[in-house]
């Protein structure tokens, strides 16, 4: 076997093991998992890890540290604290203002008491 055909070989096995990996991997990112590791927190943020950590050293966000020593996210606590976040849309604040405005009709001025 020459060498080319080794390194071909080799290559072949190496995109089986690729697979096998990326198979093993989505089936432990499973949405229905209760609690999330720091680099799954990061994965659904879009940053690192060591933003993950800096919210959780600071106490921003919930989280258990089982054993006292890995850092565990519960799913449902992190989604609803990226939700408390959420800045609402233009329309949303206009709609919010018409609704408000709708409610508080003033019925006229009161005289000023002193």
């Amino acid at each position: 076997m020459s060498e080319a055909e080794q390194l071909s070989c080799v290559m072949k096995e190496l995109a089986e093991i690729k697979k096998i990996l990326s198979e093993v991997l989505s089936e432990n990112r499973s949405p229905d998992k209760e609690f999330l590791t720091v680099d799954e927190a990061a994965e659904i943020m879009g940053v690192a890890r060591s933003h993950i950590y800096r919210l959780t050293s600071e106490k921003r966000i919930p989280f258990s540290k089982p054993g006292g020593k890995r850092v565990m996210i519960r799913r449902r606590d992190f989604l609803e604290w990226l939700e408390t976040n959420r800045v609402k849309s233009q329309s949303e604040v206009t709609s919010e203002v018409e609704q408000f405005m709708k409610n508080s009709r003033r019925t006229g001025r009161r005289p000023f008491k002193r």
